[in-house]
């Protein structure tokens, strides 16, 4: 039960640090500063932006049927419905990509080197780790599939050893 529970925990740590990695790259990438400020708001900004990308992800149903009754409600049907601040939270909602968009492209065109280096450094940092993890967890071995693949290679490729 307790290798279980390790297993399960070092599976999930492994699976986390492989989904930060690109995600702490692409806010390094939008990241005020220098090279090392870029990859230091790669690491901190990560919990906020899981929380935003949740938040998005639990939104998009609302602004789909905000979005759709702006196109087909009259207009005096929809304000009465969602009142005269809807259309800005759709604009706010979809000002955040075109901003983040903007700052990315600010960084490449003003420190092009420093952007990308921060970038794949915070990526390549999260990665190591989470392969790290992977090692550890399967104690050098690799996974069933990786020890059922070298045992039919040694089958195949040299059979009389």
């Amino acid at each position: 039960m307790l290798r279980f529970l390790k297993q399960t925990i070092l599976l999930t740590l492994e699976y986390c640090l492989k989904l930060a990695a690109p995600l702490a790259a692409i806010i390094s990438m939008a990241a005020l500063g220098s090279f090392i400020s870029k990859i230091i708001a790669g690491f901190r900004s990560l919990p906020e932006a899981v929380r935003e990308i949740i938040w998005w992800i639990g939104n998009i149903p609302e602004i789909g049927r905000i979005v759709n009754d702006y196109n087909t409600l009259t207009a005096a049907s929809f304000n009465q419905k969602y009142g005269a601040g809807a259309i800005n939270y759709v604009m706010d909602y979809l000002n955040e990509g075109v901003a983040y968009l903007q700052r990315v492209y600010v960084n490449l065109a003003e420190q092009p080197i420093s952007t990308m280096l921060a970038a794949i450094i915070t990526f390549l940092i999260f990665y190591v780790a989470a392969r790290f993890i992977r090692f550890v967890r399967q104690k050098g071995q690799g996974s069933f599939v990786t020890r059922y693949e070298r045992r039919k290679g040694e089958e195949l490729f040299h059979p009389n050893k």
